[in-house]
Parts: structure tokens; C-alpha cells; sequence
């Protein structure tokens, strides 16, 4: 039987994730904040505390998981925090780089910490989700977009330096989650971003639905570290329905292929002479 580690676990992603992986016949283990409600029927010794805000919190969680000796297949990170919300210099230092710390480095902590726990036959997985900003500015969120490129590039670099593990992440574009209650309770701050969330909830648009959200990770799964590895997919816009064969022979052929870049490195300008 195959295990999926579920950081985030009573997220909103994660919870709908561990509902299809436990339907699907995976062992499903996870992480929740102390005192949160976690509305997935596992057993408790399949369930242990993080607080990624904490790095004692996630030194605990990396000793439970070795204490139990947890062997797992793939790992996925669902947590992350928008906050703190609004222009950099206008946040308070010390919550920017609490919030960087939650959506990048404790996660990355933890994946250090068991990454040799990880099933030693066959191949194992690891699975980010990425955010706006990846394509342009997103004003106001400055900490939660700085920390998907570090995970964007981290996948890059960590898929290069590992032969048995592949290392993605996946845009799920926008999803019907809590996290938008942080840009509601910031009218002023979030900017322009707050009406956009105002009319997303209040339309029709279901957005990203999480059945798409598990059917694009799975196609990730199965196409594996030779097609995805190192790569930024994105749910919406990608061809990976359907079988998604054109989508991976475009991939194979291009290593490059959704992968942080320099733009402009194909242009070629002479100096102007002094």
C-alpha cells in the first residue's frame, strides 16, 4: 500500500485530497495545528501536530514521523498563508518573514527532515502548489508569492540533485478555499485584489474544482520524474486531460519548458559605442 504524507491536512485542498487518496486505496497520514478540527476519518497514530509558524513545532512533527518510522511515497504540502497582507514596507518585518517562513521554509525544513524515509524501491513524489505572482507582480502579497518562486525553483534544483524522487508543483489556479477570508478581513490593504475575491465568491464560478485539482496530481504522478520533474504545471491552462499525451511529448522535448527563466536571454544587443 502506498503512503501520501498530507502537510496541511485540515486545509481545505488537503482535506479534499486525503478524502480521494483514502477512497483510492493510499494510507493517508497528515499534519494539523493543535486545536484544529480534523474532518477526515483516519486514526489518530495517522495524524500528527505542525504549526509552520513554529520551527520547534516542525522539529516535532520531522521526530514524530521518524519515531513512527514513516514510509512514504509521496508527500504533499497543502498549508500556506497570504498573510501579512499589503506593501512590503508597510508590514511589519518580522510577520513578512514569518509568512515567507510558512508557505516556503518550514515546509522545506520538514521535507529535509524525512526525506530518507521516503520508500527506498520505486520511486517517490513530491508535490507543491504554487499561487499568483508566479507570471507577474501581485501588489500586497509580497511574502506569498516570493515563497512560491523559492518552492517553483527549489523543485528545479532538488529534481536535478535526486535520482528516485520527483519534485513538482502545480498552479490550481483560484479555488473556492478559507485562505480568501484573509483578504476579506483586509479591505485597504489587499488593494485591487479585494474586489477581484468579492466578485469570484459572489458569482457562479466555482473555480478550480478539488476533483480537478486530484485528477492533475495524479496525471503528475503517473507521468512521473522524466516528463514533470522540476516543472511548474498548471492546472488550467496545461493539456494534461484526457491522457495529456501532447502535453508530455512537449515537455520531453523541451527541458526548459515551465521552469523559472530569464526572459530576454534569446535577444542579443550590441553596446553602443561610447
Amino acid at each position: 500500500m502506498k503512503t501520501v504524507i498530507i502537510l496541511g491536512i485540515t486545509a481545505d485542498i488537503g482535506r479534499e485530497l486525503a478524502f480521494r487518496f483514502k477512497r483510492d486505496g493510499w494510507r493517508v497520514t497528515g499534519s494539523h495545528r493543535a486545536g484544529t478540527t480534523v474532518a477526515v476519518d483516519l486514526p489518530a497514530e495517522a495524524l500528527f501536530t505542525c504549526d509552520l509558524a513554529s520551527k520547534s513545532s516542525v522539529d516535532r512533527a520531522i521526530e514524530t514521523c521518524r519515531k513512527r518510522n514513516l514510509v512514504w511515497d509521496l508527500l504533499i504540502v497543502a498549508a500556506g498563508t497570504e498573510e501579512p497582507i499589503g506593501p512590503f514596507f508597510a508590514c511589519d518585518a518580522e510577520a513578512w518573514e514569518q509568512g515567507f517562513g510558512v508557505n516556503a521554509l518550514a515546509p522545506l525544513r520538514f521535507l529535509h527532515g524525512i526525506h530518507d524515509l521516503r520508500r527506498q524501491s520505486g520511486s517517490s513524489h513530491v508535490a507543491f502548489f504554487s499561487g499568483a505572482g508566479t507570471n507577474g507582480a501581485a501588489p500586497a502579497y509580497s511574502a506569498y508569492c516570493a515563497a512560491k518562486i523559492l518552492l517553483l525553483k527549489m523543485c528545479e534544483l532538488l529534481d536535478a540533485e535526486s535520482r528516485d524522487t520527483s519534485f513538482f508543483i502545480i498552479g490550481p489556479g483560484i479555488v473556492r478555499t478559507k485562505i480568501h477570508q484573509q483578504t476579506l478581513k483586509e479591505p485597504e490593504k489587499s488593494g485591487l485584489n479585494h474586489q477581484k475575491v468579492v466578485n469570484f465568491l459572489g458569482s457562479g464560478d466555482p473555480g478550480s474544482s478539488h476533483n480537478d485539482i486530484y485528477a492533475c496530481l495524479q496525471w503528475c504522478l503517473a507521468s512521473g520524474k522524466a516528463i514533470v520533474g522540476g516543472r511548474n504545471i498548471s492546472l488550467v491552462y496545461d493539456a494534461w486531460r484526457h491522457g495529456g499525451s501532447v502535453l508530455a511529448k512537449a515537455l520531453t522535448d523541451e527541458p526548459n519548458l515551465y521552469k523559472l527563466r530569464r526572459f530576454g536571454n534569446h535577444l542579443k544587443f550590441t553596446s553602443e559605442a561610447s
